[in-house]
């Protein structure tokens, strides 16, 4: 199941773990479509794949990549900031 919430003052998350290609990609442009400009987005996954097509589909659309991490043994950390 997909999990979005606000963290904090103009921070969101999107947990995606779980989900293969494209479906991370499909949830973290909508949650993009939610937010506002200059917040940002925290999107939590565990799709290898994902390190490459969420920075990417992120960056064609705009938006600014501000890290990528990784937070555990297969789970990363995309923090983009939209514009």
């Amino acid at each position: 199941m997909v999990k979005f919430w606000k963290k904090g003052d103009k921070v969101y998350v999107l947990d995606v773990t779980g989900y293969t290609c494209p479906y991370p990609v499909i949830y973290m442009k909508n949650a993009l479509g939610r937010i506002g400009p200059g917040e940002t987005l925290e999107v939590i996954f565990d799709n290898p794949p994902s390190c490459e097509t969420l920075p990417e589909a992120a960056t064609e659309d705009g938006h600014e990549v501000v890290s990528l991490d990784k937070i555990g043994s297969g789970l990363w950390r995309l923090i983009v900031r939209r514009r």
